[in-house]
């Protein structure tokens, strides 16, 4: 039961209980609500965990059912009163009551005592619904939210309430609980306020009296009409109290009330819509990760800051991935019109007997929680679910869900069981997938995933877009008064079995390991590697979102993720909360309206068949004609037709060097397409003649009277590729780049047996004793590296979870291949996912050779250092080596000298750089 009465008198036993964890020996006294963790207990020992209390029955109260209220204790608890086992309860997150009657002594000091158990040894973590919070710092324990003694003559329970948006009818049910009181003449009373110019409650729009059913017990089963009902939608988030009265003979018994608000997230076909109009959720993933308090407990100011923050970068959702809030989260949502996502704590489960019977009830108890609230549109029944969860399991919780919400869409298994292994078929209302990609695969990704012969409904990508960053540990450690937080400590238990967290923890010693190639210093400060770091993260987060936008039927999608934490840096915010972008930066990527770049379609014909030929938006040769169309994403507005687009390509001084303007045409898509993405112009320029590379800015912008959208984007221009070297020759016994264009079809290919002392230079996909001698003598080998050899190498993405350090080196000189100290679009055809083994590389290359690293590698998660390329010196000579894919070629890179343009151009660099150098 879930009893309810405003009338009731009641005792607040929030504050100051007795402790003691395991050993007796460990207490002392404990701050409720509040985990123990976060009051410097254990955060190893799981229980059991003795709170004690005493507190005095006002003699008053006499005659009246005495309940002890608990808003949420985790995990499982038994309760006492003097010594007396009154109940007991397992679920981390739901609220549950006691009858302590029989066992009160009234107007005596009475012992309350509670004995509980974290998920732990006793209650294994997987099969708990413990969610994600315990593998991101630590399971918690304890009375997290508060608690009350309340006497009742009369309760109020199950009280439901459904919307219907389309005629504004209210649906409300409810019981009534009477103690021994007999309901001869019941009447059931209620009342529908709204708010008026901001004061909550004082506005009746609505009541109905009924006479109550007298079989049984009393029912309240009720459909209320509200004339002129306001939606409520994050632009005007209008609210309704519902205040539902139980009377006996005029006498009123109980009444109880919750805020409730018209609204519904449906599907047409592909086209996610709220309340009617069509939307696209641009939603943050967030972990409930809490430092300080570690159980998701907040106060209103805390949830009104998060909203703040995450409303200035645009977002219009918030994902609360596998744990549940506190009730507070949920009401300040509904008053500040913040949509969430609510995801059940299922993950990983172990799928237990008694998980099985446990979680149907527990899932039915958190839908009541959170069912009313017009801000929670989106359910998911787990997270990233595999095979242990099976049709029966799942088809009992998603019945169990469906059963309480309204006007919403629910999804059974974020991230899709075909992806991890589970169900074939689902109970989703929209397709949900969880990409984590490098970035030239995530379009080819969403293609493989797309299948035209299923029913159309919407995509809303439940967690996708991560990028970490690096974590200034000095400022962390400065913030916490010169020593680490206890989450960068072997206190935190998760250090133990995540190697993320681990990885954390030995930062700087691994840093101090990863500085040993080449002159033994990283050259770069912690400060400049936040900068690097985030620079780079913001072009992934910019192509991802721009990709996504330029998709039709893509209903919406949720980044990861919300703050940096212990396992990962991949927040968009750092560790004190504060936003890594301006919005200013990540609005136009990230707003209601987006304009975006796509580019033509090419074929070409190889081996007697078309292949496609990508085309490469950011990267052109010099004089070549560029040519992109703008798309404009749009929701929640008119489509703005006669709006008038301008464009200018600027060099980095801010001289324009072409400029154009147009005008945007009628939609021709139907209203309930309307927000899918549509071109609104194109541009078609000549890049300058260039005889050194230069960076350009393309920047867009869309005007009329009530719009205005921009975005820009680098385009790097090259000089056209010159006649190979003379003295180059190329060993490439595989035929690795016979298929990559004409440029360098007249070079000669050196076969085995062919004398190496007339060439000077050396393009090689391998290595041997041979090229080493050659090279000891004099010469200069670019070795192009794609696979685990000849040289040590490591497999690992190029984009993700990775920091890209270019060290100061001539082929990044001014005019050469120019760079801002950061990978940007310029990379995104030469993105490989193999780097050089950094402390490998000594036990492959002669004794005495000094290495100069170029393009390095640093994991942001393991903190582990690689090399892309690297320059050695080896007797007399030069070896240059490179993992850079430089053809392209994989996912959604262009192939070739001629297409992929970067890596031509960047081929074209190492070959000079190698003969000035000889």
């Amino acid at each position: 039961m879930n009893l309810k009465n405003d009338l009731a008198e009641f005792i607040v036993l929030d504050g100051a209980w007795k402790f003691s964890l395991g050993d007796a020996s460990i207490g002392g006294e404990i701050q409720v609500p509040g985990c123990w963790e976060a009051q410097g207990y254990s955060k190893l020992v799981d229980g059991p965990a003795t709170y004690r209390r005493e507190v005095t029955i006002p003699d008053e109260w006499a005659g009246q059912t005495i309940i002890a209220q608990f808003e949420a204790v985790s995990y499982a608890c038994t309760i006492l009163l003097n010594g007396v086992k009154v109940g007991s309860h397992r679920g981390l997150w739901t609220p549950f009551e006691v009858d302590l009657t029989p066992a009160v002594r009234q107007g005596e000091k009475n012992l309350l005592e509670l004995i509980v158990y974290k998920p732990g040894e006793h209650y294994p973590m997987r099969s708990s619904l413990a969610g994600f919070i315990p593998d991101v710092s630590t399971t918690f324990g304890g009375i997290w939210q508060p608690v009350r003694l309340m006497a009742l003559h009369a309760g109020l329970d199950d009280f439901w309430i459904k919307e219907d948006v389309a005629t504004r009818l209210l649906q409300i049910h409810c019981k009534a609980v009477p103690f021994g009181i007999p309901l001869a003449q019941a009447e059931w009373w209620i009342e529908v306020f709204e708010a008026k110019d901001g004061v909550q409650d004082h506005c009746l729009v609505s009541s109905q009296r009924l006479s109550a059913s007298q079989e049984g017990t009393p029912l309240l089963d009720a459909s209320l009409v509200i004339p002129g009902a306001k939606l409520w939608d994050p632009t005007c988030p209008a609210l309704y109290t519902v205040q539902v009265s139980l009377f006996e003979a005029d006498k009123l018994l109980a009444c109880t009330s919750k805020k409730t608000g018209f609204r519904k997230l449906s599907a047409k076909g592909s086209q996610l819509q709220l309340n009617g109009q069509p939307c696209i959720l641009r939603g943050i993933l967030s972990w409930g990760w809490e430092p300080d308090q570690i159980a998701p407990a907040y106060s209103p100011e805390q949830v009104r800051a998060e909203i703040c923050r995450v409303r200035v970068l645009g977002f219009n959702l918030i994902k609360l991935c596998l744990f549940v809030p506190n009730q507070v989260y949920f009401d300040i949502a509904d008053e500040e019109g913040m949509l969430l996502w609510l995801e059940f704590p299922m993950w990983l489960p172990e799928v237990s007997e008694e998980l099985r019977a446990f979680a149907p009830a527990e899932y039915a108890d958190i839908t009541y929680l959170a069912h009313h609230h017009p801000s929670v549109v989106l359910y998911s029944l787990g997270c990233e679910l595999s095979q242990s969860v099976d049709g029966e399991l799942m088809g009992s919780l998603n019945q169990a869900v469906r059963g309480g919400v309204s006007n919403v869409l629910v999804c059974d298994n974020s991230g899709s069981g075909e992806s991890y292994g589970g169900l074939e078929f689902d109970f989703a209302d929209f397709t949900d997938y969880h990409p984590y990609y490098d970035l030239h695969y995530f379009g080819p990704l969403l293609d493989h995933w797309r299948r035209d012969w299923q029913p159309p409904r919407p995509w809303i990508f439940g967690e996708f877009c991560d990028s970490d960053t690096f974590r200034d540990l000095d400022g962390v450690i400065k913030a916490n008064g010169g020593s680490r937080p206890w989450w960068l400590t072997e206190d935190n238990p998760v250090t133990r079995w995540r190697p993320e967290s681990r990885a954390m923890l030995e930062a700087e010693q691994r840093m101090e390991q990863a500085q040993a190639l080449g002159d033994g210093n990283i050259a770069f400060t912690a400060q400049e590697l936040v900068k690097i770091s985030y620079a780079q993260s913001l072009v992934v987060r910019k192509y991802t979102l721009e990709l996504i936008r330029c998709r039709a039927g893509i209903g919406g999608y949720i980044v990861t993720g919300l703050r940096d934490t212990p396992i990962s840096t991949s927040g968009v915010w750092d560790d004190f909360a504060r936003p890594k972008w301006s919005a200013e930066e990540f609005l136009p990527i990230n707003a209601e309206a987006v304009l975006c770049l796509d580019s033509g379609r090419r074929r070409r014909w190889q081996y007697g068949g078309d292949r496609p030929e990508r085309l490469d938006l950011f990267n052109l040769w010099s004089g070549e004609k560029g040519h992109w169309y703008v798309i404009l994403s749009l929701t929640g507005s008119q489509w703005p037709a006669g709006a008038e687009l301008t464009w200018t390509l600027s060099d980095r001084s801010g001289t324009q060097l072409a400029s154009g303007s147009s005008r945007a045409g009628k939609n021709q898509r139907s209203s309930s397409r309307q927000a899918e993405p549509r071109q609104v112009g194109a541009i078609t320029c000549q890049m300058p003649d260039v005889q050194q590379a230069v960076e350009l800015c393309l920047r867009v912008v869309l005007t009329n009277n009530k719009l205005r959208v921009e975005n820009q984007w680098p385009v790097w221009v090259y000089p056209a590729l010159p006649e190979p070297p003379p003295s180059l020759g190329i060993i490439d016994p595989a035929g690795c780049y016979d298929d990559c264009g004409d440029w360098l079809k007249a070079v000669r290919r050196i076969q085995v047996g062919d004398k190496l002392a007339s060439f000077h230079v050396i393009l090689s996909t391998t290595w041997d004793s041979q090229l080493e001698e050659f090279v000891e003598n004099g010469g200069s080998v670019l070795l192009l590296q794609q696979g685990n050899s000849p040289l040590p190498a490591r497999r690992c993405p190029f984009w993700r979870e990775a920091i890209k350090l270019f060290m100061d080196h001539p082929v990044w000189s001014e005019g050469k291949f120019p760079q801002r100290g950061f990978t940007d679009m310029q990379f995104f055809g030469l993105a490989s996912d193999v780097a050089f083994d950094s402390p490998r590389m000594s036990q492959f290359l002669p004794e005495g050779t000094e290495i100069h690293p170029i393009l390095r590698r640093l994991d942001g998660r393991e903190f582990q250092m690689s090399e892309y390329v690297f320059e050695a010196t080896i007797g007399r000579g030069i070896l240059l080596a490179c993992a850079l894919r430089l053809q392209g070629g994989v996912g959604a890179q262009p192939f070739g000298w001629q297409r992929n343009v970067a890596g031509g151009a960047l081929l074209s660099t190492f070959l000079n750089y190698l003969i000035e150098k000889g």
